[in-house]
């Protein structure tokens, strides 16, 4: 195990080892990361998380960290992904869960959450929008996100992006996010494919062929994060998610941060989540107010 990682534990769920972070003890928190990233992603939220009293499942979902990594492109269809969280969930005997997720980890939270409703407390995204909104992306949009058309290539792709010390990864990068552990993690056998496949399997130009699907909206309460330093990710994308939420829906705006929100302003997101995983619906509260009596 790397000794950047903080994961204690593996299960074998939906066909696919899926290593992961469980800690402290109360109402479970599930943090679910994205592209390039791990587990490692939330190593400022974790500890803050278990101190505020709640239970913190953090998984290296499918392709990435310690987890299972399927060549195949088939395998990180998001449907099995988002099978791979209800099933870890279901073996821990979480029935339901607040969610938070970033990046390809947002993207997954939204769709468990209008999936799967009873199953979620409260979610938290950062940075990605609902899928609806990304459905029918702007011009300004399509620019900022060129390099999902650029890993849509199987090959060609990982050789671009390997090719001279990493040199087009690192530009395409900079020096965001864990950069440096991100070369480390991606020449592990098999892992750029794993990752890049997350792209191929759900951002292939002919997906944007298929027929227009309405969303269940999102029932539980919603927080979306959004930071100013995005450069893949427009404003757009997270203010016009609040049309596919039905229960409480709040919006924050980071100024002094990247798209990596956790690494970039840990307090704000600590404090943030904290304040809005800790709030109950009234008729829970008067729920626990009964079971004192």
């Amino acid at each position: 195990m790397s000794m950047e990682s903080l994961v204690n534990r593996t299960l074998h769920v939906n066909g696919v080892d899926i290593a992961f972070v469980d800690q402290g003890e109360g109402d479970p928190v599930v943090l679910l990361h994205g592209f390039p990233d791990s587990s490692y992603l939330w190593r400022h939220q974790i500890p803050a998380l278990v101190e505020a009293g709640f239970r913190v499942i953090a998984p290296d979902l499918r392709g990435f960290g310690e987890s299972g990594k399927p060549q195949e492109i088939e395998a990180y269809d998001m449907q099995t992904i988002v099978n791979d969280v209800v099933e870890l969930t279901l073996a821990l005997g979480i029935r339901k869960a607040h969610l938070v997720g970033h990046d390809w980890g947002a993207a997954i939270a939204w769709m468990y959450s209008f999936l799967m409703p009873r199953r979620v407390d409260h979610l938290a995204v950062l940075s990605v929008g609902h899928p609806g909104v990304f459905s029918t992306p702007t011009l300004e949009q399509r620019a900022a996100s060129w390099y999902m058309l650029f890993y849509q290539f199987p090959g060609v792709s990982e050789t671009l992006l390997r090719r001279n010390g990493w040199r087009l990864f690192k530009q395409i990068m900079g020096r965001e996010g864990d950069h440096t552990r991100y070369l480390r993690d991606l020449a592990r056998p098999g892992a750029l494919t794993a990752g890049l496949n997350w792209y191929r399997a759900n951002r292939s130009p002919e997906s944007e062929l298929r027929p227009e699907r309405p969303f269940p909206p999102v029932l539980a309460p919603t927080l979306g994060i959004w930071s100013a330093g995005d450069k893949a990710m427009m404003e757009e994308g997270m203010t016009g998610s609040a049309k596919y939420v039905k229960g409480p829906w709040r919006y924050e705006r980071i100024e002094d941060a990247s798209h990596w929100i956790p690494l970039d302003a840990p307090e704000q997101v600590n404090k943030l989540l904290i304040g809005f995983l800790g709030t109950e619906k009234p008729a829970e509260a008067a729920n626990r107010r009964r079971r004192r009596l």
